[in-house]
């Protein structure tokens, strides 16, 4: 007979429980959902602040540079991120130059957005830093920056600013904060109306329902049934209650079932061993890797064939061999201890295989149970491949970054050139025309003036032409000259170092056909190693420099020597491989002396090394003579005083040398106008003839190729009268760019005699219809 339970015992609980979960989930809407707006607003004001950081670095670079079409594509970009309501860049004058909008190119910002606020804008260009304001009309964060774009033609500094000016949508990020802490409170409501359901069974399957079986169980064990068993669990009342009365009837019963339990048990467990066994040898011998299983006595328990084949065995010779018959004895660690400690360790060997040829062994060992007893695994792979590949990497990567760090220095040396080069150009052009008229006290001041001017000119041509990469380019070399060069490069840092230069350059050298730059790099690597080995080196410091012809074997020889510690025999023969170098870091790559190696093969010659005995380091350049063909110079046109009158056209940015170039031509008897600009010129050569137009070739608004192009669209017939003027050692490609028609150069800085010689030349050419 069953008891019935009041209803209000199984609906009370159930119904307080999900009454909990309905006020709990209101109560975490109505409190997180403010705070995870807030929280959302926070994250998009943060990104909106990186995002302005970074467009305004980005935009300001290429801006500088003058690629304003790479910084509207970068704006562009932004119109495909639909977090953004438009990204607006405008100039100083508020006019719209880049945007997500392209209708709105060109207008002004207030025009098109009334929402912009120019006092934010005005403070973010004046602080330089990026402003972010929260506005509620259309629930957005408006961002402002001031990007640095230019400046004017006369500046050198950039001072044009305009506004970076971006709206990012707030709807979207609450949206989707509001429904994630509705979804949160729906799946916790969940939760509690489950363990509400789950309370409510437990209730009712461990209070009513245990007790009606025990009543049950008893009204039949009354009737005689002496299977009856209640099966109740648990540690409360009823269950023991429970418990004491099973208990008289399942002592036979539950001896009978653990009999037939222990018999199963024992058939899964051996099933079991044997695919455990079956499992652990087919992985065992199908790993890459290879294993060798070992005992606490270092002896080999078990092996795999993949260690075999690293050693160069087939699987017919490992099934031969004796276990581990083909391991070397460096392979052998100290097992015991590592198998006492139970420390996994990691090494690294060198093995050899079965043909004698050495490869690199990644051994890891793990301290393992195996069979109840202390083992050690070790697991050994062939990585003699990746590290090969890892030091080829290594090769690419630092001469990627040495390539990188030439061409930067490129681009900042063509600057600093073209700089000096217009000042140097003043200089000389101004000392030779002291030369030509002055008296001979004037005459000497001058000559030395522009002589140490044309030494700072050869060295800015000199570290540009290295710096700038250039394809190898071979012509007449003067080797003395080469030398020379290298010195005017390295005579500072030898001289403040202490170290006495002594030459000994032969003048019987003939002229040898080769690459100027690149024996000038040889030189420099190893006048710079030369004072490098030097510099912790007892007094005196010396490099000898010395050049010489041998007519018999047709070869110039170039000596480099200093009274340094010497190379060790051991290290002499390996001085020329690449990144090899016992100079500290920081100090030295080890691809100089390889580079150079690399160079004087390619012109056919041979570098060598050797210490003599007296001490020191003497390297020997031996290169083949092979005279090139001399170009005739080209004869300038007489100067015919009533003849050779011709106009003039010169056109530089710079006044000095505007001006220098005007009275140089001027006393050769030309008639001469100067112009500042390129528009300049343009107005003149409307309504006026020229025999010559000299021009600049950077200049700013119209510069020099824009010039011949524009003068090739209007009068092509007066392309044949143009000459560039350049304060920057143009590169062959650079050239092709700028100077397509192949116009004559004249590079600065110039002497009077070259420009008069040039310009009689273009324009004899020019009457006589000759190309020059």
């Amino acid at each position: 007979m069953t008891v019935p339970v009041p209803a209000s015992l199984r609906l009370t609980v159930p119904l307080i429980l999900l009454g909990f979960a309905a006020v709990l989930s209101t109560v975490n809407v109505l409190y997180h959902v403010p705070r995870a707006e807030q929280a959302a607003q926070e994250a998009v004001h943060r990104r909106v602040a990186q995002e302005m950081s970074r467009l305004q670095s980005t935009l300001e670079y290429l801006l500088l540079k003058g690629d304003i079409e790479v910084a509207q594509r970068e704006i562009a970009v932004l119109a495909h991120n639909h977090d953004y309501v438009f990204v607006v860049l405008t100039d100083d004058r508020r006019n719209v130059i880049a945007t997500t909008r392209r209708a709105w190119l060109g207008r002004s910002i207030p025009e098109v957005f009334p929402g912009f606020d120019p006092e934010q804008a005005s403070a973010a260009i004046r602080d330089r830093r990026a402003r972010i304001a929260v506005n509620a009309a259309d629930d957005a964060i408006h961002g402002y920056a001031g990007v640095l774009i230019g400046s004017e033609r006369e500046e050198v500094r950039p001072s044009r600013a305009g506004n970076l000016f971006l709206a990012h949508d707030l709807q979207r990020p609450k949206a989707e904060a509001r429904t994630q802490v509705l979804e949160q409170s729906l799946y916790w409501a969940g939760w509690v109306t489950a363990l509400a359901l789950a309370m409510w069974l437990a209730f009712h399957f461990l209070l009513t329902r245990r007790t009606a079986r025990l009543a049950h169980a008893a009204e039949r064990l009354a009737a005689g049934d002496l299977g009856a068993r209640g099966a109740l669990h648990g540690r409360d009342e009823i269950a023991r209650l429970g418990r004491a009365f099973d208990s008289m009837a399942d002592e036979v019963a539950q001896t009978q079932t653990r009999l037939r339990e222990d018999i199963a048990e024992r058939t899964r467990i051996q099933a079991a061993l044997r695919a455990s066994e079956e499992q652990y040898r087919s992985m065992f011998n199908a790993s890459i890797d290879g294993l060798v299983l070992w005992n606490a006595a270092a002896e080999i328990v078990d092996i795999n064939p993949a260690l075999s084949k690293m050693y160069g065995y087939s699987p017919e010779e490992f099934a031969v061999l004796p276990r581990g018959a083909f391991i070397e004895s460096s392979y052998r660690p100290e097992f015991r201890r590592s198998v006492e400690m139970a420390e996994p360790w990691h090494a690294e060997f060198t093995e050899l295989r079965k043909d004698g040829s050495a490869f690199q062994l990644e051994v890891h060992a793990v301290p393992m149970q195996y069979q109840g007893k202390a083992h050690l695994l070790t697991i050994a792979r062939d990585v003699t491949e990746k590290k090969h590949a890892a030091e080829e990497l290594a090769r690419q990567r630092e001469a990627l970054y040495q390539r990188e760090k030439m061409a930067a220095l490129g681009s900042l040396l063509a600057g600093v050139a073209h700089e000096l080069n217009n000042p140097l150009s003043v200089v000389v052009a101004r000392a030779v025309m002291l030369e030509e008229r002055g008296d001979a006290p004037t005459r000497l001041a001058a000559e030395r003036i522009r002589a140490a001017a044309e030494r700072c000119a050869r060295i800015v041509r000199t570290f540009l032409a290295m710096a700038r990469q250039q394809q190898p380019q071979r012509g007449p070399v003067a080797i003395n000259e080469v030398v020379g060069a290298a010195l005017d490069i390295t005579g500072y840092a030898v001289r403040t170092s202490s170290i006495e230069v002594t030459l000994a350059l032969a003048e019987d050298i003939p002229l040898i056909l080769a690459d100027a730059d690149q024996l000038h790099q040889v030189l420099l690597n190893l006048i710079i190693n030369a004072q490098q080995a030097l510099q912790d080196h007892a007094a005196p410091r010396r490099i000898d420099l010395a050049t010489a012809f041998d007519a018999r074997s047709d070869i110039i020889r170039i000596t480099v020597a200093d009274n340094g510690p010497g190379i060790p025999a051991p290290l002499r023969a390996r001085v020329f491989e690449p990144y090899f170098t016992t100079k500290p870091i920081g100090v030295g790559t080890g691809v100089g002396l390889a580079v150079s190696f690399g160079i004087v093969e390619a012109h056919g010659g041979r570098l060598s090394v050797d210490c003599p005995a007296a001490g020191g380091t003497r390297f020997v350049i031996e290169l083949p003579v092979a005279t090139p063909d001399q170009p005739r110079p080209d004869a300038a046109p007489a100067a015919d005083d009533t003849r050779w009158q011709h106009a003039v056209l010169v056109v530089d940015d710079e006044p000095d040398v505007r001006e220098t170039l005007a009275e140089i031509l001027a006393t050769a008897r030309h008639r001469v106008v100067a112009v500042g600009s390129g528009q300049e010129a343009l107005a003149r050569l409307e309504t006026e003839h020229y025999d010559v137009i000299l021009t600049d070739v950077r200049m700013p608004d119209l510069d020099g190729p824009a010039l011949l192009r524009e003068i090739k669209r209007r009068w092509p017939e007066r392309v044949a009268q143009i000459v560039f003027v350049t304060g920057d050692t143009l590169s062959p490609s650079s050239r092709e760019v700028a100077n397509p028609d192949n116009r004559p150069v004249i590079e600065k800085p110039f002497v009077p005699s070259d420009v008069r010689r040039v310009v009689a030349m273009v324009a004899a050419g020019g009457e006589r219809g000759v190309r020059p």
